[in-house]
């Protein structure tokens, strides 16, 4: 089957630096050319316009503006164009509803069905965390997003509690969803990496107790929650340690970017000076996706403390790794997917429940970790990313067929 995943104009792929959109993409791209398909994936340049290519599988890289407000109008075009010089596709796939309108003009125009993955929370779900960016844009993703669901031959989203909140937007779309959830790379996320090269690098010795977040340092991840929670835990284990991996912005990093901080992180930085904790809490800014396995693996403890995930890719990664997690309690992400034995799932979490959670986990840290490294097993069987590309394949069949008849 000839795949073509378009991608959102948000990051380069391969991502260099994570970003869920762009990790899926290349990690269900990767995947599905095992699994002898053909993939394109069309995708912003990363300083350069050459196709990078690998077996089945070709990345173009298109040229567009840096620029949020007027990226995404010519990233539109260019994609149209690159698409017409491509002779034979069977199906399109999505991500990000910016991009969708020109895809679908496509999938028309070349008679091919068009799949939807829905990666995002808004403008499904209201948050007090949404930024002032996103207010405005508001009426826009909502037309876009309703657009989408008018249109896309089916749409994909990983968990129950995001279809039903889409379908609240549009109800008659029920029949056009399909669950799946992402994956893993078993690769690269698994007990067996070295447990001291971060601990090395950060100066932390073999009885410092680390917890660690992975993302963004965004007020929608609740930093300053699980920051404030450090302080109080700290009292009672005073060799504990907060790591957070990952940029000093809302967004994630390109390479002109990395240098800038955003006003939420000043403000933490400042909260943590004033309790003198700055010598226990490390930012170690945005960091290479291939190297956030080690990050996991020099842990004692990971710490997701967002009130709402589409997903929670970090999550995984951590279970994967098999370390014990933190998390909240959203939809069915923790009933159906994640280990339960190895994990504390919060509802509402707070200050009290993220400290008393630590504390159980700490003072019976050698069960969870043997739960986690039982339950690593079991990420890895359910969630690798081939048998995710199998998932989807069905669904491209089943689309197909169904345009055909």
């Amino acid at each position: 089957m000839n795949i073509c995943f378009i991608s959102p104009s948000l990051l380069n792929i391969p991502p260099l630096f994570g970003g869920a959109i762009e990790t899926f993409t290349y990690e269900l791209g990767l995947s599905l050319a095992k699994l002898n398909n053909e993939v394109i994936i069309i995708t912003r340049n990363r300083g350069d316009q050459k196709p990078i290519i690998k077996p089945n599988l070709t990345i173009y890289p298109l040229k567009i503006p840096a620029n949020r407000l007027i990226r995404g109008f010519f990233y539109n075009i260019q994609i149209i164009r690159k698409l017409l010089t491509i002779k034979t596709i069977d199906i399109l796939h999505t991500q990000g509803t910016a991009i969708f309108p020109s895809a679908y003009f496509l999938s028309k125009l070349l008679k091919v069905p068009i799949i939807h993955t829905e990666h995002v929370y808004t403008p499904w779900i209201s948050t007090p965390s949404v930024s002032l960016f996103k207010r405005i844009k508001y009426p826009l993703d909502l037309f876009l997003g309703k657009f989408m669901l008018s249109r896309a031959s089916k749409i994909v989203v990983a968990t129950d509690y995001i279809k039903s909140a889409m379908q609240k937007i549009k109800p008659e779309a029920i029949s056009n969803f399909e669950i799946v959830p992402q994956g893993i790379n078993q690769d690269i996320f698994n007990p067996t990496i070295n447990k001291l090269d971060i601990r090395r690098k950060y100066n932390l010795s073999s009885t410092d107790k680390v917890i660690l977040y992975v993302g963004r340092i965004a007020p929608e991840k609740k930093i300053d929650l699980l920051i404030k929670t450090f302080g109080k835990s700290k009292k009672h284990f005073p060799n504990l340690k907060l790591l957070l991996a990952g940029p000093k912005m809302s967004i994630f990093p390109s390479n002109s970017n990395l240098d800038h901080y955003s006003t939420y992180f000043l403000e933490l930085e400042k909260w943590i000076q004033e309790n003198n904790l700055q010598n226990e809490i490390i930012f170690t800014d945005a960091v290479p996706y291939n190297k956030i396995p080690q990050y996991y693996a020099g842990s004692n403890i990971f710490v997701q403390p967002s009130p709402l995930e589409t997903f929670g890719r970090s999550i995984f990664e951590a279970a994967a790794v098999g370390i014990p997690f933190i998390c909240s309690q959203i939809g069915k992400i923790s009933l159906d997917y994640l280990p339960k034995s190895s994990g504390i799932f919060i509802k509402k979490m707070n200050i009290t429940k993220l400290h008393a959670a630590i504390c159980k986990i700490l003072n019976n840290e050698e069960v969870y970790k043997e739960n986690g490294m039982n339950e690593s097993k079991k990420i890895h069987r359910s969630f690798n990313w081939v048998e995710i590309a199998k998932e989807y394949l069905k669904i491209y069949k089943k689309v197909v067929k169904k345009g055909k008849n």
